[in-house]
């Protein structure tokens, strides 16, 4: 059921590699990374958060985290729509409603129904960001989309490491009820770096 797609013209790495001098380019690599780091220095904890903080039992975790992925595909789909359409605006809404769930998190634990509602909103948008993030890269380089594609997923990992690091600086200094907060503002610093690369 894929469609037919013509061969596209081969472009030699030397080439392709001029992209890394297009401050743009670089502009879009850099959100990418700090999106990732975002995303992952609150995520990676996110299972304890439900249990020492929402008090979820252990037992039930799993099937938290699986609902947690479940809305994903909602976000899958919704980043997939509305990068094509503007891929710095959709940056920006999502990484938004990234923040807030991440904030949220914790003030809403009280209240399974609110804990609910409020992962929705940060499952959504943590999955939206993978294909916008990818996507926004590879369109801010077109001439040489599959270099752009392997450094975005090269930029993701460095922030998906990085994140989880933050997040346990932030467990060992501050504590496991200040994750959100310091995930969400590292996704504010993302929604700045998109708005100056507007």
């Amino acid at each position: 059921s894929m469609p037919s797609l013509a061969p596209t013209a081969k472009v030699g790495l030397a080439k392709q590699a001029k992209i890394l001098g297009d401050p743009r380019f670089i502009a879009n690599l850099v959100l990418s990374i700090l999106l990732f780091t975002a995303m992952f220095a609150a995520y990676t904890y996110l299972a304890d958060t439900l249990e020492r903080i929402a008090l979820v039992p252990s037992a039930h975790v799993g099937w938290w985290l699986m609902g947690f992925g479940a809305v994903g595909l909602i976000g899958n789909g919704l980043g997939g729509r509305y990068v094509d359409r503007s891929p710095l605006g959709s940056t920006i809404v999502f990484a938004v409603l990234l923040a807030l769930g991440m904030t949220a998190s914790v003030p809403a634990a009280g209240s399974l129904p609110l804990l609910c509602a409020v992962l929705f909103v940060w499952g959504v948008a943590h999955t939206a960001l993978f294909p916008i993030c990818q996507i926004r890269v590879m369109k801010a380089a077109p001439q040489a989309q599959a270099l752009a594609g392997t450094l975005n997923v090269s930029a993701a990992n460095a922030g998906i490491g990085l994140g989880s690091v933050i997040g346990g600086m932030t467990i060992e200094h501050l504590g496991l009820h200040d994750v959100g907060y310091v995930a969400a503002a590292i996704a504010v610093l993302a929604v700045i770096t998109a708005v100056l690369t507007l």
